[in-house]
């Protein structure tokens, strides 16, 4: 897997990011009830700078 995920202007997946960080939000607040390391992966690859 690439260590940087580029996500183009206009796309689904820039779309996508509001609700993919809020379920990171999400996770982070509430752990006992609700988990989901996946979006916490994905929004620190995607957020990562060069």
């Amino acid at each position: 897997m690439a260590d940087k995920i580029q996500i183009r202007k206009g796309s689904v997946e820039e779309t996508l990011i509001v609700p993919l960080y809020g379920r990171k939000l999400c996770a982070e607040q509430f752990p006992t009830l609700y988990q989901d390391p996946y979006a916490a992966k994905i929004c620190e690859l995607s957020c990562r700078r060069p």
